[in-house]
């Protein structure tokens, strides 16, 4: 009797015959019916979280590229609210103009000749000082001190020692005897820009070597040894077995020194300020001259946009390197 009645009770979570109770579902549905939201609430609710980069991006960023952009199109002095539309009058001045070309072949000298001088030395120095030993970390230390500089700190500096009467450097060739070795580094226009080239260098090598220093120790000691075990010298170990290996160092320098000799600005300004006869101009000091020397705005943003073309082109063969499984 007493199991019949409990066969006749309902099992929890069972329908009864009156309909008062419904069927409780597992906990996993439950689970899963709270967590249920709209798709656009799911998929929006990442973007929350780059809002703030994104709005630095938008303000710092994209909103002046876009204005520089439009700026290049009108003849504005900068001062007034009227602009003039000239259309691509700007972009043919900059290719037109004598300042502007030389701007232009300047930098193809200045990166041709500042970026391969910088790799050979850093990699010479880093091979040459490479070990664990004191008197080899204070070298390096040397070496390097000059990139945790200022460019303008630099500038001043090597102004002073090539100035043409009283420079350290003239006043120590005089010293020596050779008068005919003394020339106005900085006021010539066939060694103005070998004179700001050479400061580029002493400034930046420090920084390739501390570059080729870390691949350096990512070789393995034992591909050295093996060269050496098969009779290959110093030298042919370097350069057969050492620079192949270092080849995502090469690229990498390469990469930056590019861009760093896009937006080189202060070495030039301080040393020569473009001069003389645009000697030494580089798009950046150009830039600068037309902006607030010359009052032309469209010019000033028209020589920018081309930097920036420049620099997105740089940028594509990085990413293209990368695409190819050569880290750059």
């Amino acid at each position: 009797m007493t199991a019949s009645v409990r066969a006749d009770r309902p099992a929890p979570g069972a329908v009864s015959d009156a309909g008062r109770r419904t069927a409780t579902p597992p906990p996993a549905v439950r689970r899963r019916r709270r967590s249920s939201a709209p798709a656009w609430r799911r998929s929006s609710s990442g973007y929350l979280f780059i809002l703030p980069a994104l709005a630095l991006f938008a303000g710092l960023i994209a909103y002046p590229v876009g204005k520089n952009i439009y700026v290049s199109f009108y003849d504005w002095h900068g001062l007034s609210q009227t602009k003039t539309w000239i259309g691509l009058d700007n972009y043919h001045w900059v290719f037109t103009n004598r300042s502007s070309l030389l701007a232009l072949r300047n930098l193809v000298i200045f990166a041709a000749v500042t970026i391969p001088v910088q790799m050979v030395l850093g990699l010479l120095f880093a091979s040459g000082l490479r070990g664990r030993g004191p008197v080899r970390k204070t070298v390096r230390t040397l070496y390097f001190v000059p990139v945790v500089l200022t460019p303008i700190a630099v500038g001043y500096l090597f102004a002073d020692m090539l100035e043409p009467n009283h420079g350290v450097l003239n006043s120590s060739l005089r010293d020596l005897h050779a008068n005919f070795l003394a020339h106005a580094w900085l006021g010539s226009t066939q060694l103005a820009l070998a004179s700001v080239c050479a400061v580029q260098i002493w400034m930046w090598t420090g920084f390739s070597m501390a570059i080729y220093q870390a691949g350096l120790e990512a070789i393995p000691d034992e591909i050295s040894e093996a060269a050496a075990t098969d009779g290959a010298s110093s030298r042919q170990t370097l350069w057969h077995v050492t620079v192949p290996m270092l080849r995502s160092s090469h690229y990498s320098l390469a990469i930056l020194g590019l861009i760093g000799s896009l937006k080189t600005f202060d070495i030039v300004y301080v040393l020569t300020n473009g001069g003389p006869d645009h000697s030494s101009e580089l798009p950046t000091t150009l830039l600068f001259a037309q902006g607030f020397n010359s009052f032309k705005q469209g010019r000033a943003a028209a020589i920018g946009t081309i930097i920036l073309v420049i620099a997105l082109l740089v940028t594509a063969l990085q990413l293209q390197l990368y695409r190819r499984g050569r880290p750059a």
